[in-house]
């Protein structure tokens, strides 16, 4: 991958300019934001997609302004929309995908699909895409590394149990960052770098945040990812508390300051998807994924398996 291009291609990454911003829900999500808020601090934080299947968006935001948002660590089916995310978003090379029409994707980048590729997929974060696309070094203490490792349960992928190869392969070559790959060659597969993972969850958890469901643990102490995603169908003032508190803790931790205009959402209201999974063959029937995604008017989807699609509709 290039910059030059990726800023050519998506110059809403690059050149500041006023922005409404729209996060996902964990702590991937929270660290991008950060960065890309003290990227350009003509954004501004206006909503929240929790679960892939609730906004949450300040009142004068509506679905008709989304062409003026930015959704980050997300991947947003509409052609109006500018996204950036890194789930597996394509089956077949043939696939037109016009909804993403303007919207970044790691695995799009790379020319990774469900039939080309898929266990090479993306395997960190999007807060691990933006160090390397904005060139910024990692904080210079041990519990900010180990955040960045924890988002999206990318010390886990990169251990010898998981995914260690696929990983180096992104970081080495794909978008290579010193920093990154120091942790990678020399700490995150040991015991001592999963003590402080440790130290920090517990940290968090005193801080108020939720370990969530993680799928997968970690070689030596059987950690989880710890991802601090709120708890299910919060109400939209405790959405709003919850996520200025994550922020304003991560920029503490890591000292990515940001004005607290750009993060104070305030009064929110509820947009309810319904999120909804199935087998491709059963879904697809036959049809084209495009076909698919225009029949239902699907607002994001990703393929969690090859055979195996997650996708949301309001």
């Amino acid at each position: 991958m290039q910059r030059d291009f990726i800023f050519g291609q998506y110059p809403w990454l690059g050149a500041p300019s006023p922005q409404g911003v729209i996060i996902g829900d964990d702590l991937d999500a929270a660290l991008s934001a950060l960065i890309y808020l003290r990227h350009n601090p003509q954004a501004r934080l206006v909503g929240i997609y929790a679960g892939y299947e609730r906004l949450y968006l300040q009142h004068r935001v509506q679905p008709a302004h989304f062409q003026r948002c930015i959704f980050l660590d997300l991947d947003i089916y509409d052609a109006h929309c500018r996204s950036l995310g890194h789930h597996i978003v394509r089956q077949h090379a043939k696939d037109q995908l016009a909804g993403f029409g303007n919207s970044c994707n790691l695995n799009e980048l790379a020319g990774r699909s469900v039939s080309s590729d898929f266990n090479r997929k993306y395997p960190l974060g999007t807060v691990h895409f933006l160090l390397w696309l904005y060139d910024l070094p990692l904080p210079a203490n041990a519990m900010s590394e180990a955040l960045m490792w924890m988002a999206d349960s990318a010390f886990i992928n990169g251990q010898s149990h998981r995914f260690r190869e696929n990983v180096g392969e992104w970081i080495s070559q794909q978008m290579p960052h010193p920093d990154l790959l120091d942790g990678f060659e020399n700490k995150i597969d040991t015991p001592e770098f999963e003590s402080t993972i440790e130290m920090l969850q517990e940290k968090l958890r005193l801080w108020g945040f939720q370990a969530g469901n993680g799928q997968v643990t970690s070689k030596h102490r059987q950690l989880s990812g710890f991802q601090c995603q709120p708890l299910k169908n919060m109400q939209p003032d405790e959405m709003s508390a919850y996520i200025i508190h994550l922020l304003n803790v991560l920029a503490e931790i890591t000292g990515w300051e940001v004005p607290q205009h750009q993060v104070d959402i305030g009064q929110l209201c509820v947009h309810q998807g319904k999120r909804q999974s199935g087998g491709v063959g059963d879904l697809l029937q036959g049809h084209s994924l495009d076909a698919f995604l225009s029949r239902n008017q699907v607002f994001s989807y990703v393929f969690p398996y090859k055979n195996a699609i997650n996708y949301t509709v309001f």
